[in-house]
């Protein structure tokens, strides 16, 4: 099976006379803490397609949408379904704190084991809260929507090339790049192979001391990256 060539659709956005040095695929690490919501850029909805595609997907987005004012014939008001006196009734109240606490502290301990899970899997993913390099790295990839495909180091930046073709219509790539890091901010990419998929991990370490696990599929993918930059 041929490899994909990722070295091609990342030398059309090198600048004038910035030279490849390597390009290999971009595979999203597992668990890799979420955005936090303040930080998140809207999402750009996608051009509306044309002719037969585009009347079909406006036909189910008004079919998605209520009508205005709507009432279900012969339904009872929500004032005949509730018993004031029930709902009122203090003890009823103070049940349903103690049902609605005891569900949330359950899937507290859900949650908390599933991150425990998740990091003897994975191991840690990220060094340095949002405000560092890390951080706004992690944002600027997350925020640039598509899908990241291809990572490539050069004489003088690392870049994330992300594809805003996505969907199930097979189309074009529409590329764009993601997130520049100029060299001089990265202390050192750190080779962290693992022996399962994905085997290639490594950490994108930053000078200011934070770090992001970056991914490719297979370790020979990262060991090339690594070798390209430290061997620059």
């Amino acid at each position: 099976m041929p490899k994909t060539d990722h070295a091609t659709p990342c030398r059309q956005f090198l600048h004038p006379g910035e030279v490849l040095r390597e390009a290999r695929d971009y595979h999203e690490y597992p668990d890799l803490p979420p955005v936090p919501a303040h930080l998140r850029a809207p999402r750009k909805r996608p051009p509306r397609a044309k002719g037969l595609l585009g009347k079909l997907s406006d036909i189910l987005d008004k079919a998605s949408q209520p009508s205005a004012g709507a009432v279900t014939p012969g339904r009872p008001s929500d004032s005949r379904l509730l018993n004031n006196r029930l709902i009122d009734n203090r003890m009823t109240r103070a049940a349903g704190n103690v049902a609605e606490n005891l569900n949330e502290a359950q899937d507290n301990i859900e949650d908390a084991l599933d991150d425990a899970a998740n990091r003897a899997l994975f191991g840690k993913t990220m060094e340095g809260d949002w405000s560092s390099m890390a951080g706004r790295f992690l944002v600027q990839v997350s925020n640039a929507g598509g899908s990241p495909r291809h990572q490539a180091l050069t004489d003088r930046r690392l870049f994330v090339l992300t594809d805003h073709a996505t969907g199930w219509r097979e189309r074009e790539p529409e590329l764009e790049v993601a997130a520049p890091i100029q060299l001089s901010n990265i202390a050192e990419l750190r080779p962290r192979p693992r022996m399962t998929f994905p085997r290639g991990r490594f950490d994108l370490v930053f000078v200011d001391g934070s770090w992001l696990a970056l991914c490719c599929s297979f370790q020979e993918d990262m060991q090339a990256l690594v070798t390209a930059f430290h061997g620059r």
